[in-house]
């Protein structure tokens, strides 16, 4: 008999997909984590909306236990392709999607491919909606995502341009701890690397998102933080602006306990 919470997998074609389970509601909610982080992170929400949804928590790329054994980029299409191989194995015909930070990204273009399906999308702190000028300069152009790997291993070289750009006025402080803490060690610097270069395709379709979200009765939520600088709430203002209705929520916390916070607010 399966534990609830144990990590399972999922395999199609060169790709391993881990995922968790937590609660047991007649409705699906599928998760999607933020950067360093596994779907684990959503099993607090099991107490909150354990008996309102079955939660599938899935491991990103490059995270936990999931396995990208492909040779090329990885793009929407594969990844729709691969979630809807999943939701099939899975008999999932109607869903809601929630999508933190990293997570949000991949939260979104799940709109793309399966909007006549979804009931609920739940975006907190959502990344791949504003454009960040960091993060395409490092992985926009060969040579971009050369002088990437470069500062990731000349680490003094890249902390002094970083508080440099602190002082400058051109890089938050928060953001700069941030990238201080998440560049620790070998295995997260290797993280962030693969993460950013090899997620750079997975853009979603701003356009096209707000007009499948304002043609089909999706229930919007964003959730975003009053004291975020990682992903400030003004970052989802390019979708919102596109979009007929929504509800927006803004918590008085930073980045880090969103999640929780939210899904006090969903019960």
């Amino acid at each position: 008999m399966n534990r609830v919470g144990e990590v399972k997998f999922f395999a199609f074609e060169n790709n391993q997909l881990a995922y968790r389970q937590v609660g047991y509601g007649p409705a699906t909610l599928i998760a999607f984590h933020g950067f360093g982080q596994t779907g684990h992170v959503f099993a607090g929400l099991e107490k909150l909306l354990g008996q309102q949804y079955t939660i599938i928590a899935i491991d990103l790329f490059f995270h936990g236990h999931s396995h990208y054994g492909n040779v090329d980029l990885l793009t929407k299409a594969t990844w729709q392709s691969l979630v809807g191989a999943f939701l099939q194995s899975q008999e999932i015909d109607r869903f809601s999607i929630i999508g933190f930070s990293l997570g949000g990204r991949f939260a979104l273009t799940m709109i793309e491919a399966f909007a006549t399906r979804i009931d609920r999308l739940i975006l907190i702190a959502p990344d791949g909606i504003t454009y960040n000028q960091w993060y395409w300069l490092a992985t926009g152009s060969s040579v971009g995502r050369w002088l990437f790997r470069y500062m990731l291993t000349h680490l003094s070289l890249l902390n002094s341009l970083g508080h440099s750009l602190t002082r400058l006025g051109l890089l938050n402080r928060t953001v700069m701890r941030f990238v201080e803490i998440s560049l620790g060690t070998p295995e997260q610097r290797d993280l962030v690397y693969q993460s950013w270069t090899q997620f750079r395709l997975i853009r979603p379709d701003l356009n096209q998102i707000g007009n499948l979200l304002n043609e089909q009765p999706i229930q919007v939520r964003f959730f975003t933080g009053a004291f975020d600088r990682l992903v400030p709430g003004r970052y989802i203002i390019p979708l919102t602006k596109r979009l007929r209705r929504y509800e927006l929520t803004v918590l008085q916390t930073g980045h880090n306990h969103l999640i929780e916070l939210a899904g006090q607010r969903l019960v």
